[in-house]
C-alpha cells in the first residue's frame, strides 16, 4: 500500500485544468444549490427526486455531505486521496479508498498494522519506533470502523494522524486527519469528528 506520500501533501497543489473539474462541495446562490468545482469554478445543481442535494457523491461507496465552510477542498494532483480537505492552517484531511476488504484478507487487524509499517516506511524508522497514541471502535455512518491515533516525524516536522478505518468483505475506506504537532489535542478529535459526520456510506454488499 502507497499512502505515506499521499499523506505528506500539507500545502495546496495547483488546480485542475476545466475538463477534469471534480464536485467538491456544495452551496447556495440567490436561493439555489450550486456545485463548487475544484477549479474554482461552480455551476448550478441539478438533483434527481431521490437525491440528497446537501451531499456531493464521491464514488459508488461514499457521499461527502459536509460543507465548504469547515473542509476546503484542495486539489488531489498527485496523491492517491479521492479528496483532501483543509480544515486551517494546521490540519487537514483526505480520503483513501480500495476496492479489498476483509474477504480478501484485509481485515482490521492487517489494516491496523499497515498504517502504522507506512508511517514508520515514510520516515525511516522502525514500526515500534511510530508513537502510537490509541485505538479506538466506533461507527462511521452506521458501519464498524477503528480510528487509529499515531504521530510521525517527517524532516523535523511533527504530524499526529488520526486515521479512521471503515471496513466491509470488499472495500476499504480510510478516513485520515493530520494536524502539526507532538500530540493529539481536543481541536483535532473535534475536527475529525466533524469530518467523520459528513460521511454517507453504501456498501453494495450491506443492500444485499
Amino acid at each position: 500500500m502507497k499512502r505515506i506520500a499521499a499523506l505528506l501533501f500539507l500545502s495546496l497543489a495547483l488546480p485542475a485544468h476545466a475538463e477534469d473539474a471534480q464536485v467538491v462541495g456544495t452551496s447556495v446562490l440567490g436561493g439555489k444549490r450550486v456545485e463548487l468545482l475544484n477549479d474554482n469554478t461552480w455551476r448550478f445543481a441539478e438533483f434527481g427526486d431521490d437525491e440528497d442535494a446537501g451531499c456531493v457523491p464521491v464514488n459508488q461507496v461514499l457521499s461527502f455531505c459536509g460543507t465548504i465552510f469547515d473542509w476546503r477542498p484542495v486539489d488531489t494532483t498527485g496523491t492517491e486521496f479521492l479528496r483532501q480537505f483543509q480544515h486551517d492552517s494546521r490540519t487537514h484531511a483526505g480520503i483513501l479508498y480500495e476496492e479489498v476488504g476483509a474477504a480478501d484478507g484485509m481485515d482490521m487487524e492487517f489494516m491496523r498494522n499497515a498504517v502504522i509499517e507506512n508511517a514508520a516506511m515514510g520516515t525511516g524508522v522502525r514500526p515500534e519506533e511510530i508513537p502510537v497514541h490509541g485505538a479506538e471502535t466506533r461507527t462511521v455512518d452506521g458501519h464498524p470502523a477503528e480510528t487509529v491515533i499515531y504521530g510521525a516525524n517527517f524532516n523535523g516536522l511533527d504530524i499526529v494522524y488520526i486515521n479512521t478505518i471503515v471496513n466491509s468483505d470488499h472495500h476499504n475506506l480510510q478516513f485520515v486527519i493530520w494536524t502539526v504537532g507532538k500530540a493529539v489535542t481536543d481541536k483535532g478529535r473535534a475536527a475529525s469528528e466533524g469530518f467523520l459526520k459528513s460521511m454517507r456510506i453504501t456498501f453494495p454488499e450491506a443492500a444485499q
